[in-house]
C-alpha cells in the first residue's frame, strides 16, 4: 500500500500537525470514486422514494424525504467504508479514525471552538443580512416538529456527519493531501465538493457551509483524528434540530 506521509503529529494549537494521510488511492480514481458512491446513493435513495420501494419502506414514517435521505446516508457510509479497503488499504488508517491526539480534552476544545465560530458568523449575519439569516432553516421547521423528528434527529444528527465527513474529510481528502495541491489544496477541493450538497441554499449559507468545512478539515489536520470533525459536526446538526423543534423562527 502506498503510504503518503504529511507531517509528524503535534498538538491542536501548536507544534507540528498530527494528520497523516495513509491512502492507496490515487486522486483521479478516489474522485471519480467519491462520485460513484454518490451516485448509486442517490440511485437507492430514489428507487426506495419510488412506488417500487414501497414494499420496503418501515411502517410508521410519513416523511418520504427523510426516509430516502437516511437511505442515501446509509449507503454512502457502507461504500465507503468498504472502498476505503480496496488495495490492501485499512478502513482505520485511510478514513484517520483513530484515537486523536490530545483526547479527551481536545474534543471540549474543538467544541468551543465551533462555538466561538458560529457565534461570530451569528453576529455577522445578522448585522449584514438579518433577512436572509433564518432562510434556509425554514424548510427543515416541517421535519423538527412534525411526528417524524426522531428521525430528523437520526438522519440529520447522525447520519450526515458520518456519511459526509467519511466520504469527503476521510477518503476523499486523504488520496488529494499527498499530491501537488498539499493539505490545504486538497480540503478546499473536498470541502467545495462537500458544499456542492448544499447548493440549494443562499449564498451565504452556502458560504457558511463551505467555512464550516473548512473549519473541520483544520480539527483533522490539527489533531490527525476525524472523529473530531465527526462529534463537531454532530453536534452542531443536532443543536439545530433541537432549537428548530422548540425555538420558533423570527418572522
Amino acid at each position: 500500500m502506498a503510504v503518503q506521509e504529511l507531517s509528524a503529529s503535534g498538538g491542536m494549537f501548536w507544534g507540528k500537525p498530527a494528520y497523516v494521510a495513509r491512502t492507496p488511492w490515487g486522486p483521479w480514481l478516489a474522485v471519480l470514486a467519491t462520485l460513484a458512491i454518490i451516485g448509486v446513493g442517490v440511485a437507492v435513495g430514489g428507487v426506495i422514494g419510488s412506488p417500487l420501494g414501497a414494499d420496503w419502506r418501515p411502517a410508521g414514517v410519513q416523511s418520504l424525504e427523510l426516509l430516502v435521505l437516511g437511505v442515501w446516508q446509509t449507503v454512502v457510509v457502507a461504500l465507503t467504508l468498504l472502498c476505503s479497503m480496496f488495495f490492501g488499504g485499512r478502513a482505520g488508517e485511510v478514513l484517520a479514525l483513530g484515537r486523536p491526539r490530545g483526547a479527551p480534552g481536545v474534543y471540549l476544545k474543538a467544541l468551543f471552538l465551533l462555538a466561538a465560530l458560529n457565534v461570530a458568523v451569528s453576529i455577522v449575519q445578522y448585522y449584514l443580512f438579518p433577512r436572509d439569516m433564518f432562510t434556509d432553516l425554514r424548510p427543515f421547521v416541517g421535519f423538527m416538529t412534525g411526528p417524524d423528528w426522531l428521525l430528523a434527529l437520526l438522519v440529520v444528527g447522525i447520519g450526515a456527519p458520518l456519511s459526509e465527513e467519511l466520504l469527503f474529510r476521510g477518503f476523499l481528502l486523504s488520496a488529494l493531501a499527498g499530491t501537488r495541491f498539499g493539505f490545504l489544496g486538497a480540503a478546499f477541493i473536498s470541502t467545495a465538493l462537500w458544499t456542492s450538497l448544499h447548493a440549494s441554499y443562499t449564498l451565504l449559507g452556502i458560504a457558511e457551509v463551505f467555512m464550516i468545512g473548512l473549519f473541520f478539515s483544520w480539527l483533522l489536520w490539527r489533531t490527525g483524528s476525524l472523529w473530531v470533525a465527526i462529534s463537531c459536526h454532530a453536534l452542531y446538526n443536532s443543536l439545530i434540530v433541537v432549537v428548530l423543534r422548540y425555538v420558533p423562527l423570527p418572522a
